[in-house]
């Protein structure tokens, strides 16, 4: 029987963040994930809090923050957004 070495697979984000949200944690950072994770708990990791996040974006594309953090992506926070 062959021995056999645990696969430990890891996933690479880009990182930007917008706004008031770049005095929680670098602007522009690759963080690299020992599992898979969802959007509000790479958010908790980077020290941001959640409700302070008006709009995520993965690859351009808006989501949520219950949302799965796909492998080799770039997930944007941007703060809530207001006018006037």
């Amino acid at each position: 029987m062959p021995f056999s070495v645990p696969y430990r697979c890891t996933l690479s984000v880009e990182i930007e963040l917008f706004g008031q949200l770049v005095t929680a944690a670098e602007r522009q950072q690759i963080l690299t994930l020992e599992k898979s994770m969802t959007v509000q708990e790479v958010a908790i990791l980077l020290g941001l809090d959640p409700e302070e996040i008006g709009l995520i974006s993965i690859n351009g594309v808006q989501s949520e923050l219950e949302d799965l953090v796909p492998q080799d992506c770039r997930l944007c926070f941007f703060p809530p957004i207001s006018g006037g």
